[in-house]
């Protein structure tokens, strides 16, 4: 396995280093965070484990190797800082959400997989509540559970069957008719809802930045700034930085939709863009007018391309979701005007008592996704000593902080080492060495998600959703 860096798909974004040496903040979430940009990898370095991609999957698996092999030599590079991208941009939901749905794992895999998937997820949520609690990480964690809400009749004849699954796999979700909805969240396009009672939600940020600080206690060299250049796959591996080389016995792609940039699952897994808004912080009095007064649950819409929604510590409104966009050439954008402003108006339409309501922040960030919407975790390279875990699909909070649980041990038998007796016991999920379905290259993949784009927003306006 031979991968360069392609530095064309960054052209469109900002550096994450500004030119004062400070860290360019592009979601509300990096405004209440103190980033002060680490050192870069200087000269030849050498680990027994190299992690490539400082975000929530990277900082996981740093975190259990260390954890269960605490004499392990692990470096981890990140090409701008811990949490610049997805995990420190995204809505901060804590879900047990894989695939589309979970009557579309049913359908895909049947009730006994999806009910392992399913499990498996809900430990992932219950973990990221753990690790904030265990390291005392200050992430604004709130456990307001997460209410799916038909908008349609169509959707809510699907959501019907979804609700059905879920009871019979034995998981204790709630139908909630119109009346019942109304305890959580009030609006006329609100028809009903299924209501799931453990997700949480966070400053994903914070969390960040919170477990950069925990890996860097357990002995993990953590190098910002530092991008990779060029990766050659022998033994040992070699990993090329602008300043300097690391030669790593075993290395972690933990880089999700910025893997194309580097030739990494490229046509795979692709780099879909989703984007946010939010609005000032709100009066008691406002979110009342909604019905958000009392329950702050955590709120996505069932359509196929989804609004999620939910309150922040101080009272703004997140909303986000309505497109999703993959861009020519792989490029990466941190805003949309055109999605950014469907959102706001789709908001007024929820919400009218809420139209006065200013909008303070905009963002938007790159999701790795397949064309099946499952994750993708794996082994690979020449001698199966390169590793990866992405392909999230846009609901990664709880499973990528959940990555070192699944690949630390993998990791560690190739190294000879065994694990301790605490280890959590997981089995590798259904989606281990599942490789995502190929497309060809741009201009056909460009013009050919634009179409499958089109359909699927189609379809949603059709259906009323």
């Amino acid at each position: 396995m031979e991968l360069q860096r392609n530095h064309q798909p960054f052209a469109t974004v900002a550096p994450a280093i500004n030119a004062q040496g400070g860290h360019h903040r592009v979601s509300f979430w990096h405004e209440t965070v103190d980033i002060r940009p680490g050192a870069a990898l200087q000269g030849e370095q050498r680990a027994q484990v190299a992690i490539v991609g400082g975000g929530f999957t990277g900082l996981s698996i740093a975190y259990y190797l260390k954890r269960y092999a605490p004499e392990l030599d692990v470096v981890l590079l990140e090409q701008g800082v811990v949490g610049h991208g997805a995990s420190g941009r995204n809505g901060g939901f804590a879900m047990p959400l894989v695939g589309w749905d979970l009557l579309y794992v049913v359908q895909k895999l049947g009730d006994a997989q999806a009910h392992m998937a399913y499990s498996m997820m809900y430990r992932a949520v219950a973990h990221v509540k753990t690790l904030a609690q265990r390291h005392a990480i200050d992430c604004d964690l709130e456990t307001t559970g997460y209410l799916m809400i038909n908008t349609c009749a169509a959707r809510e004849a699907r959501a019907r069957q979804e609700y059905e699954a879920a009871q019979r796999l034995g998981f204790d979700h709630a139908w909630l008719d119109a009346r019942a909805l109304q305890e959580h969240i009030r609006s006329e396009g609100f028809l009903s809802g299924i209501y799931d009672p453990h997700p949480c939600i966070l400053n994903p940020a914070k969390f960040a930045r919170g477990m950069k600080t925990v890996v860097e206690s357990m002995g993990v060299r953590v190098y910002e700034q530092t991008p990779v250049e060029r990766l050659h796959d022998g033994k040992p591996i070699a990993i090329t930085t602008p300043e300097g080389v690391v030669r790593a016995e075993q290395v972690v792609m933990a880089v999700n939709g910025y893997g194309e940039s580097l030739g990494f699952k490229k046509n795979r897994v692709l780099p879909v863009h989703t984007y946010i808004v939010m609005t000032e912080p709100l009066s008691g009095r406002e979110l009342e007018e909604i019905g958000w007064g009392a329950k702050r649950t955590s709120l996505e819409t069932a359509r196929h391309f989804i609004h999620y929604f939910r309150l922040t510590a101080d009272n703004r409104i997140l909303f986000g979701g309505e497109d999703a966009q993959i861009y020519a050439g792989g490029a990466l954008l941190d805003s949309d005007a055109g999605i950014q402003e469907s959102l706001k108006e789709r908001f007024r339409e929820y919400f009218p008592a809420l139209k006065h309501v200013k909008f303070t922040h905009g963002w938007g960030g790159v999701l790795g996704v397949g064309l099946d919407m499952f994750p993708a975790y794996g082994t690979g390279g020449d001698h199966g000593t390169i590793y990866h875990a992405c392909a999230y699909a846009g609901h990664g909070v709880s499973l990528s902080n959940y990555a070192g649980a699944i690949m630390a041990p993998p990791i560690l038998d190739k190294a000879g080492i065994a694990l301790p007796g605490d280890a959590i016991d997981e089995a590798k999920p259904f989606f281990y060495n599942r490789e995502p379905q190929w497309l060809p290259g741009d201009p056909l993949r460009y013009w050919g998600m634009q179409a499958y784009r089109g359909a699927l927003r189609l379809h949603d306006w059709w259906q009323g959703a």
